[in-house]
């Protein structure tokens, strides 16, 4: 039998180009260093017993999909038996370095202990990151089961997260792409890794904010977190204004991409200091406009935007108007369209009407062919109007309205 055949002899491997593995490596742009090793065979053919040495030396590993580049690469596997010990290090831009160590058995299972341990080494994430890490990970394979904790510095650096355009759209998580295969079932990973942040400089860009990020944050199974990121001296872009951070927080208990909101932008003008507060989950947060010295929702929000009192001009009721639809919507257009669709409503769309303190939010859609519906909410004032408009002809139409005052109106409309 093949299982019960001896074997014995020897290996030797000398000077072998790696670059010979670049057009079988599709994550490596480059791949360069020399493979070597020796020592004897014995044991049977399929439970072979090695002795000796297999290395790595001089090589360069880099590519658009590996973290970090690695460079003057160093790497020697000792075996023994259905062992090996590993142990070697690498060079990453200026001053990164990193090194491996550990162990790898595969007796009557493939098991591995590995330490993996790095200073200063550049991480770059195009076109979102580029930073500096350290980790100090250790990663274990048993059962199946990939396991890894430790701990991953990130004291410095930059972040910059593009703006979207505004026709961008994000696939739903259930898409499927025809042609396109899925994605094989790989191994369990469970994670236990505390991120360190900001020690020096962490520097955050995105979505009209500049800040520098500093906190603690611990990645579970699921990249799941628990912790806190801060934003510090940070400036707030909105509505045309600069505004101050005075308080902003992202607070983790659950996905990483879910993280609830603790936000405070204020505008201080002379005495007068007015301001944005954002609270809740980031996909769909509240906003609150306050101010000291207390004052109404629309002087406040004016004094935000304007930095002077409401003097209930035209230009200030549209700016006021145009802002405080913003607000009220923030983060629940989806919702929005999707109440619409399950009701019926076509061509629903949102728009701000009126001036100053008479200013409303007004929500409108066809049912069908001739009849239209129409809802508005006032900003300033708790009035609401609902009004149901159904066409007789292209110029006469007959609306039923409901407010402050209900009416039945006939309406005739030419166009000059």
């Amino acid at each position: 039998r093949s299982a019960d055949k001896k074997l014995h002899g020897h290996f030797l491997i000398k000077d072998v180009d790696l670059s010979v593995l670049r057009p079988f490596i599709a994550q490596v742009e480059t791949i360069k260093g020399v493979l070597e090793g020796r020592g004897t065979l014995a044991g049977t053919l399929l439970a072979p017993y090695i002795t000796g040495f297999v290395q790595v030396r001089d090589a360069e590993l880099s590519g658009g999909e590996l973290p970090v580049p690695f460079e003057q690469l160093q790497l020697r596997a000792d075996i023994s038996g259905e062992q090996l010990q590993l142990k070697g290090g690498w060079r990453s831009g200026e001053k990164g370095s990193g090194n491996i160590s550990g162990s790898v058995q595969w007796a009557q299972q493939l098991l591995v202990d590995v330490d993996i341990k790095g200073q200063q080494l550049p991480l770059q994430v195009e076109p979102y990151a580029n930073i500096e890490v350290a980790p100090d990970l250790h990663l274990s394979l048993k059962d199946q089961r990939l396991f890894i904790s430790g701990e991953v510095a990130v004291p410095k650096g930059l972040i910059t997260i593009p703006q979207l355009p505004e026709q961008a759209v994000r696939i739903s998580p259930d898409a499927r792409v025809i042609g396109q295969a899925e994605p094989e079932a790989g191994l369990q990973v469970a994670m236990d890794i505390v991120l360190n942040v900001g020690a020096e400089r962490l520097r955050f860009s995105g979505f009209g904010l500049n800040a520098d990020l500093r906190g603690r944050l611990q990645v579970g199974d699921n990249l799941a977190g628990r912790g806190m990121l801060e934003l510090l001296n940070g400036r707030y872009r909105a509505y045309g204004q600069r505004l101050e951070l005075r308080r902003a927080r992202l607070l983790f208990a659950g996905p990483l991409s879910q993280p609830f909101l603790d936000i405070e932008a204020v505008r201080v003008t002379g005495d007068v200091t007015a301001g944005l507060r954002l609270t809740g989950p980031a996909a769909q947060p509240r906003s609150e406009i306050f101010s000291k010295p207390a004052m109404s929702q629309e002087q406040a929000l004016s004094w935000l935007l304007l930095g002077r009192p409401l003097q209930g001009g035209g230009d200030d009721g549209n700016v006021m108007a145009q802002a405080a639809l913003a607000l009220g919507l923030m983060g629940t257009a989806p919702i929005t369209n999707k109440l619409a669709q399950v009701f019926g409503v076509q061509d629903f769309s949102l728009e701000s009407e009126g001036n100053g303190l008479t200013s409303s939010v007004v929500a409108s859609g066809r049912i069908s062919e001739r009849i239209s519906l129409r809802y508005g909410v006032g900003v300033f004032e708790p009035a609401s109007t609902l009004a149901l408009r159904y066409e007789l002809t292209k110029r006469l139409y007959l609306e039923a309205a409901s407010g402050l005052a209900n009416s039945l109106d006939l309406f005739y409309k030419r166009n000059f």
